[in-house]
């Protein structure tokens, strides 16, 4: 008893010792933080990362076996390097090295080449996964592999954030916590079944769609069969996103194996590979709209839509501020929303639809998802439904 109440007050002292820089993240059951640690001369080691997580949860329990397989010698080089694990009341408190370099998204929202990315960095993250399946008897399971939960460096791939890992448990029927990013998780980690290794290989083939198209997958892309991704990857996603584990890879090390076959393929098919699919030449449709115009032209037509459009939205603001005769006659109200709530957002909804948004969406990579059809269609539905209510607030104006 005496020894236990020594190790939780040490735990206090070590924790006051921590200086907070940011609060990473924040809420109900988990807080991270970045912190330095200072000594009592005042010079200060760090950044680490620090996280309290609610113990009662089932949260953060893979950080206690990381610690222990790091301090038996086991090397884990795609984890960050725990440095202390305790409890303390109803909070487990880890303290973890701080991972430098930007997360996978970032990473993939500024490629230029995103099938080089994929050579470069994705039989790493696979190398990362893997370890926590074969170096861990019994293995963890991430359960949370997401492109926010992927640092990208010089060094390499490291995986960050093991809250809502776990212990794979032979004979278990399903997970007692069910948490997950759903564009990511496989169906199990919901109430269908145990997570077992497959589940991160289900993880890594969604990971790997979205490193080729920049975009989070959804249903309509399983419906498609993955066609936004180059021709001889796509077996490979799917079969590591099958909705029953026991037709996928069962292993990420079978599934890095797929991919690079596929990323081998004969040189005609390599360097088909080596340029990914354009983002107009995957979508006929707007590839008329963009590729017939030049880069020059299309850069000058944007200059005078948005001149237009400044032109029009000035011409917006001096008609409520310095209206005619009949338009001063008008009730304030209907005024003020004439032009603020449907003229101006009608032009400017009208300027975007005329831009040509290839730049945009070289740069934004949520814009990349869009299909020119799906814009217009959306653009157009707005439209009518502010002249609708237009019209409406016409007749009551008028009443």
């Amino acid at each position: 008893m005496e020894d236990e109440l020594s190790n939780y007050l040490a735990a206090l002292d070590r924790d006051s010792c921590y200086r907070v820089d940011a609060v990473l993240k924040e809420g109900r059951l988990e807080t991270t933080q970045r912190v330095y640690f200072v000594g009592e001369n005042g010079a200060e080691l760090g950044p680490f990362v620090r996280k309290y997580l609610d113990a009662d949860s089932g949260l953060g329990g893979a950080y206690e076996t990381v610690l222990e397989a790091q301090r038996s010698g086991v090397r884990l080089s795609h984890l960050p390097r725990i440095i202390e694990c305790h409890r303390q009341d109803d909070k487990l408190v880890v303290v973890m090295e701080h991972v430098g370099g930007m997360t996978l998204a970032d990473a993939v929202a500024r490629a230029h080449d995103r099938l080089g990315l994929v050579h470069r960095i994705f039989p790493d993250l696979c190398d990362a996964v893997s370890e926590l399946h074969e170096l861990l008897d019994p293995p963890i399971i991430h359960r949370d592999l997401k492109p926010g939960n992927v640092m990208v460096s010089a060094g390499g791939v490291t995986l960050i954030d093991l809250g809502i890992a776990r212990t794979w448990r032979e004979g278990g029927e399903q997970d007692t916590t069910h948490f997950g990013t759903r564009a990511y998780a496989p169906p199990e980690q919901f109430g269908f079944g145990q997570t077992d290794v497959t589940s991160d290989v289900y993880a890594l083939g969604m990971l790997l769609f979205f490193c080729l198209t920049g975009c989070d997958p959804v249903a309509a892309d399983r419906e498609r069969g993955f066609a936004d991704a180059p021709a001889t990857l796509r077996p490979v996603i799917a079969r590591a996103v099958e909705l029953d584990p026991a037709r996928r890879f069962p292993s990420v090390r079978e599934f890095k194996e797929g991919l690079l076959a596929a990323l081998s393929q004969q040189p005609a098919e390599k360097n088909a590979l080596l340029e990914p699919p354009s983002f107009e030449a995957q979508r006929p449709w707007r590839a008329n709209l963009l590729t017939c115009v030049p880069r020059q032209l299309g850069i000058a037509w944007d200059v005078c839509v948005l001149c237009a459009c400044a032109v029009m939205v000035v011409g917006c603001v001096g008609a409520m501020v310095n209206p005619g005769a009949e338009i001063a006659s008008w009730p304030v109200w209907y005024r003020l929303y004439s032009y603020l709530a449907f003229a101006m957002p009608i032009v400017l909804i009208s300027c975007y639809l005329l831009l040509d948004r290839r730049p945009l969406r070289r740069r934004i990579p949520v814009l990349a998802c869009l299909t020119v059809r799906r814009e217009t269609s959306t653009g157009l539905l707005v439209m009518l439904a502010l002249l609708v209510a237009w019209i409406v607030a016409t007749v009551i104006a008028q009443v």
